[in-house]
């Protein structure tokens, strides 16, 4: 079986001296951190802070320094990209040399240059229990001691085996559940020493769900994390465009570019004809051009986007098709359809030909057929731009090699995140008059 080394770079922090007596929320950057390979980058740490004394395991060890309790850590490499996202609840173990680090305890890792996905979901005083996948392979199921921080700790005795099916399932779960909640705002809930209500699974715990039972652990006016969609670019002044349905109800919006979060407003929305134009304090030097005029019959195309939202991976997804027909669903000639695939996450994503020129954008599909997938025309999409004052560049007149579209997809594509509060979701299930894909364990 292939070695995993677990490269948590939350480890290797440079210790904060601040004293803390409560548990209070702080957003912070870390201008020196060192990791593994020895390099040297920095971090963005926003959440819950404690001194040591308030979690467990640091108390355990005599660990008194200023810790992150709950919340989310961006580590960057010092060439700016980010190396990982660690996001849960945090505790003290030890080095190999036996000297308290501070660690992920429960929640998620993502390590974007390794591709490695971790699921830190249970420890029972004696083992920590996770899981771990590298580069979309099969998922592993391992334990640890507790107190050890590293595989090659003295007393780690850890486990390691190929996760069975049921865990596969489970560790899918589990990842999109502690990648959904909020743990890191100003006003998210303060979970305490576990973020799972029991050591029961989540797949155990959907056995026997009650309808809309996770709502019992918020306030009516709790914002929490809701759907998501795409977006994309169209100049360099942070301006995207998205569906209407994508941002429809958010109480805030957020986009993802290069696993960086940022906070996005709401500059326009047609619902008439689900489009919605977004600013970002992102600034991308990759932008789409958009096509004037629309697609052709028989065109070839690519959608880019984030179908399942980030359930499957943190990557971007093409699919690849034709222009089938240039008209909608019901002759709605503001739309046209495509044989290129669309999945729920595709919303508000563009549809850009082989000059890279935005062509559409994905709007619709229909479950119970394959080939019925529907994208927003570029003319139409254009009108409602050009009457909020927003001008595009002019599009490519000449083809784009792979490589190209490769690079222009990839940068000027985003995940977008729609929050919205707890009582106007309850309100959106219950009445089903909207698009919004709302992310499933809140459909329970």
């Amino acid at each position: 079986m292939k070695k995993i080394f677990l490269s948590l770079f939350l480890l290797t922090f440079a210790v904060l001296t601040d004293e803390a007596s409560a548990f209070y929320y702080e957003k912070i950057k870390n201008p020196k951190m060192y990791f593994a390979d020895g390099s040297i980058g920095h971090s963005e740490i926003e959440g819950f802070f404690v001194a040591g004394y308030n979690a467990p395991n640091c108390k355990k060890f005599n660990q008194n320094l200023k810790i992150l309790r709950q919340g989310q850590s961006i580590a960057y490499k010092s060439n700016g990209k980010v190396y990982g996202i660690e996001k849960g609840l945090f505790d003290c173990r030890l080095d190999n040399n036996n000297k308290p680090l501070f660690t992920l305890w429960e929640g998620v890792i993502d390590l974007y240059e390794s591709n490695e996905r971790i699921v830190v979901f249970k420890n029972d005083n004696v083992n920590l229990y996770m899981y771990s996948q590298v580069q979309g392979g099969v998922w592993n199921y391992f334990t640890r001691n507790v107190n050890a921080a590293y595989n090659e700790h003295p007393q780690a005795n850890t486990f390691i085996r190929p996760a069975t099916k049921d865990e596969i399932d489970n560790a899918e779960k589990l990842y999109t559940f502690y990648k959904s909640i909020d743990l890191s705002s100003r006003s998210a809930k303060n979970y305490g020493d576990k973020i799972l209500n029991s050591t029961d699974t989540i797949v155990k715990k959907e056995s026997t769900p009650k309808k809309y039972d996770w709502m019992n652990k918020y306030n009516d006016n709790d914002i929490i994390p809701a759907g998501s969609g795409t977006g994309f670019f169209i100049n360099r002044d942070g301006i995207l465009l998205s569906n209407y349905h994508v941002i429809q109800g958010c109480a805030s919006v957020s986009l993802y570019h290069n696993g960086v979060k940022y906070p996005s407003n709401i500059i326009a929305s047609d619902r008439t004809n689900d489009i919605a134009i977004i600013s970002s304090s992102k600034k991308s030097k990759q932008y789409f051009r958009v096509d004037k005029d629309g697609p052709t019959l028989l065109e070839e195309i690519f959608v880019a986007g984030y179908p399942l939202g980030l359930k499957i991976s943190n990557a971007l997804k093409v699919s690849s098709g034709r222009v089938s027909s240039l008209a909608g669903f019901g002759d709605n000639y503001a739309n046209f359809q495509l044989d290129a695939a669309i999945n729920p996450g595709n919303s508000g994503g563009p549809i850009i030909n082989k000059k890279g020129n935005v062509v559409g954008i994905a709007v619709a599909y229909l479950p119970d057929a394959q080939g019925f997938n529907f994208g927003i025309k570029s003319s139409t999409v254009n009108s409602f731009v050009n009457s909020n004052k927003i001008n595009f560049s002019s599009p490519n007149m000449s083809e784009m090699s792979t490589k190209e579209l490769s690079k222009l997809m990839n940068e000027a594509t985003v995940f977008i995140e729609c929050s919205m509060k707890v009582k106007d979701i309850k309100a959106a299930l219950e009445k089903r008059d909207t698009k919004k894909v709302f992310y499933s364990e809140l459909r329970n």
